[in-house]
């Protein structure tokens, strides 16, 4: 537990740690919050350097990185509280796609690319970028989360990193500076487009089992697999993964550089903006596995009902109506998160115990630690206080830039659809302030049970001036066709996140009964007409002309067939509401 925050509930585990979502209990504002498990903690050299490397991430103030607020270490625990990132990790968005576009993948590696630089200008090397530590979020940009945070592999004489993205010079000498993370960075390029890693080997008869040794050997000796990538990436491929670190480029933001250029020149200017698009929407199938997604699973509720069912589908067709969805909706949680600025590290004085407790989740009876501030270099002055025997608790910490304290943050409590016909209902947002709500609406359809699901409008409005807001939705996606069934979809995002994260509903529409078609053996008119040599009276008492007659004057001009009746599909106009337009 860390004071001054309350624990909501576990995230994730890994080889590191395991990751809390928290709030900042003095205002609510949404971190995340990751123990550093205890293999680490009783490694001395990697600790050291570890509390080194924070007095300088805490500094880092880049969008392309995920932000560092502060580091607590106990005797018992070391806990690093960061930036909540409402998204997937690439390595989901990998594993569920099997790869993204070649512009996805450039998207993704420039991001990478910045922040390892804003990194490496302050000497603090990554040491183990990969997918896993690459997190997309809903509007197709990307950070990059955990710098210092890597352990050894489980092989002996193998150093610290993920063997898949080592590069040479750290296999051979453990050098595992920023040219290594250039050549993991590279290996993720890679990876983002194939689908599998540049150089990977398993063990002959134990399934998926990674042979360590062969890679170590694939990545010393064998050349990069150029001929399965696509022609505008191999370049940077190739002086990226150079096997020696000389070769490569001199810095991250060189290799940015050169990766704008390339990019320009095989998929012109706009190749950034289709990249993050696609990335948004891979990323918003996955919306129901972000951090603040709620979602309801009740039994019995059907499509008509509620807002989700759980077809018989995969799972990325869950999130009905994401597939396409063109506007990125952005879920950096600005109201879920502390503001910008140099964090706080506090570092109490170390104790002897004999055990070492993971950490347990926060309730209303557990006590708070008290904690002293250690004196980290800053860029803003910060009091230090004389060590006592009894320190008092310090006050919460306090997120300050230029030395002034910034306002803490408003949230959304919570955003909900309320009933949602597939062409109208409402959306109804409770926040804790005043201060302005964006909401982001995709509107959704997809034909048939295993259709495709497309977008067919967005929309983006801006609520404030109040706590509580109901604002109406309307929009219509168009017919059905007769004997058919469409499913029309809502997505709702708020901006800043809201508490139960995006909510999604759709409903079954059908389509108009299809008309019956006549028997066969019924004779049509014409056929009467053609058989009979009857007369029958018209209109006015004049006999009619028999079918020789009729046969006789076929030559004659044709007179104008009358209009055809009105189909029976319903006319349906497009709706549309005025929009606030989007604050820049």
């Amino acid at each position: 537990m860390v004071p001054g925050y309350r624990e909501v509930r576990q995230l994730g585990a890994g080889r590191t740690g395991r990751v809390f979502l928290a709030t900042y209990q003095e205002t609510g504002a949404y971190v995340a919050i990751k123990y550093l498990n205890a293999t680490l903690r009783r490694d001395t050299e990697f600790m050291d350097r570890f509390r080194s490397d924070t007095h300088e991430l805490v500094e880092i103030d880049d969008p392309n990185v995920v932000r560092l607020y502060e580091y607590v270490e106990t005797s018992t625990r070391a806990a690093v509280v960061m930036e909540l990132v409402d998204g997937v990790s690439l390595r989901t968005l990998l594993t569920e796609h099997r790869g993204i576009s070649p512009e996805a993948a450039l998207a993704v590696l420039k991001s990478t690319l910045l922040a390892l630089a804003a990194a490496h200008e302050r000497g603090v090397p990554h040491r183990d970028v990969k997918p896993e530590n690459i997190l997309v979020q809903a509007d197709g940009t990307s950070k990059l989360a955990d710098f210092g945070v890597v352990v050894h592999a489980e092989e002996p004489g193998v150093p610290a990193g993920s063997p898949e993205y080592m590069s040479p010079e750290l296999w051979t000498q453990g050098q595992a500076g920023p040219p290594a993370d250039l050549y993991a960075a590279a290996c993720v390029l890679f990876e983002a487009v194939r689908g599998r890693p540049p150089y990977r080997a398993v063990k002959e008869g134990e399934e998926g089992e990674l042979d360590v040794p062969a890679v170590r050997d694939q990545h010393l000796v064998e050349p990069v697999p150029l001929e399965v990538t696509p022609d505008t990436l191999r370049d940077l491929l190739k002086r990226g993964m150079a096997k020696d670190p000389s070769a490569r480029y001199a810095s991250a933001r060189q290799f940015a550089a050169e990766l704008e250029e390339d990019a320009v020149a095989g998929y012109g200017p706009e190749w950034e903006k289709r990249g993050r698009r696609h990335l948004g929407e891979l990323a918003t199938l996955l919306a129901l596995r972000f951090p603040l997604a709620r979602t309801e699973r009740a039994a019995g509720i059907t499509l008509k009902d509620r807002v989700l069912r759980m077809p018989r589908l995969p799972p990325h067709l869950w999130v009905a109506g994401a597939t396409v969805v063109a506007v990125a909706i952005s879920l950096m949680v600005s109201g879920g998160r502390l503001p910008p600025g140099p964090g706080t590290i506090l570092m109490p004085p170390p104790k002897t115990t004999p055990s070492e407790p993971g950490p347990t989740p926060v309730d209303a009876a557990t006590p708070t630690r008290t904690r002293t501030s250690a004196a980290p270099r800053r860029t803003s002055p910060t009091p230090t206080r004389a060590p006592s025997s009894s320190p008092p608790p310090p006050p919460p910490p306090t997120i300050r830039q230029g030395g002034t304290s910034l306002p803490r943050p408003a949230s959304v409590q919570a955003a909900s659809i309320v009933g949602w016909s597939g062409t109208s209902g409402a959306i109804k947002v409770s926040a804790d302030g005043t201060g302005p709500v964006r909401l982001r609406i995709s509107y959704t359809r997809r034909d048939g049970e295993g259709g495709a699901a497309s977008t067919v409008r967005q929309e983006s409005r801006t609520l404030r001036g109040s706590t509580v807001y109901t604002s109406s939705v309307a929009h219509a996606p168009g017919s059905v066709s007769c004997g058919e069934r469409a499913y029309f979809g809502i997505v709702v995002m708020t901006e800043p996140a809201a508490a139960n994260g995006p909510q999604v509903s759709e409903v079954a529409v059908d389509g108009p009964a299809c008309p019956t078609p006549s028997r066969s053996a019924t004779p049509t008119p014409t056929q009467e007409r053609s058989t009979s040599t009857l007369t029958t009276p018209t209109p006015s008492g004049t006999p009619a002309a028999t079918a020789e007659e009729r046969l006789a004057r076929s030559s004659d001009p044709p007179t104008a067939e009358p209009s055809a009746p009105p189909s029976d599909e319903p006319l349906v106009q497009p709706f549309s509401t005025p929009l606030e337009e989007p604050s820049p």
